[in-house]
């Protein structure tokens, strides 16, 4: 369970994020929409400490954080338990698909090769790479680079994984791919928060719907709340444009 109470982060006196209340059950798949700047993936990475906010409390299964006070170790505990997949896929170039995986658990989990090597073959056969393990970077597609990093999110046993935008670097094309993955792990009971452009995968995946804009959580319910019967003039606006976009 992640419960975000009160978060509020600021860059140079500039308020990104004001005054967050969230929890995500475990099991549930959040989404959060928004316009750009309206502090989305800013409100992600505070989770996991890769932006520490100004204030707040931050509760990651029983860990719970002041953001004000916290400390080194209980930062590296809150990213055990997190694992990010970004827009961009960050892997190492001079590594194959199955050495990116084997990192994290090596380095990080101090896992045996063997057992890192066992790990890491099954979660890229879980995420459809078990014929690319060999494979550099440079000899994958976008999407399938992606893939490599939803796997070592999941190689590492996180209790959620944030998804940050993770299609919008990618061929309209290969889209499908990623969130053909994505969707399987919501349906295994995977913990996610996901921030998209995906208006589909939203309304269809989804357990909740946040939508943000400057820095505030407008609105938040159910796909059908925020999609079908919002009374909120800011999300119907953002919405009547992306479909226009989609169209």
């Amino acid at each position: 369970m992640i419960r975000l109470q009160n978060i509020e982060k600021s860059f140079h006196h500039t308020k990104v994020l004001q005054n967050i209340n969230l929890t995500v059950n475990r099991g549930a798949v959040v989404t959060i929409l928004g316009p750009s700047g309206s502090g989305k993936s800013t409100l992600l990475r505070c989770i996991n400490f890769l932006e520490r906010p100004n204030k707040g409390l931050i509760q990651v299964g029983d860990l719970v954080i002041q953001a004000e006070k916290v400390s080194r170790e209980q930062m590296i505990q809150v990213r055990r338990n997190t694992a990010m997949v970004f827009q961009h896929y960050y892997l190492f170039k001079n590594k194959t698909a199955l050495e990116n995986v084997m990192e994290g658990l090596l380095i990080v989990k101090k896992l045996d090769r063997a057992e890192a090597y066992q790990k890491s073959v099954h979660f890229l056969a879980k995420v459809g790479l078990a014929n690319r393990m060999d494979f550099y970077p440079s000899q994958l597609s976008g999407g399938q680079q992606q893939r490599v990093g939803i796997a070592r999110a999941l190689a590492m046993e996180p209790q959620v994984i944030l998804f940050d935008e993770p299609t919008s670097a990618l061929d309209p094309e290969l889209v499908g791919e990623v969130l053909a993955v994505m969707k399987s792990l919501a349906r295994e009971g995977m913990t996610m928060i996901v921030v998209t452009h995906e208006m589909n995968f939203a309304r269809e995946v989804a357990s909740h719907v946040i939508f943000m804009d400057d820095g505030l959580i407008i609105e938040d319910g159910s796909p059908v709340e925020v999609f079908d019967q919002t009374k909120m003039e800011r999300t119907k606006q953002f919405l009547q444009r992306v479909k226009r976009f989609d169209s």
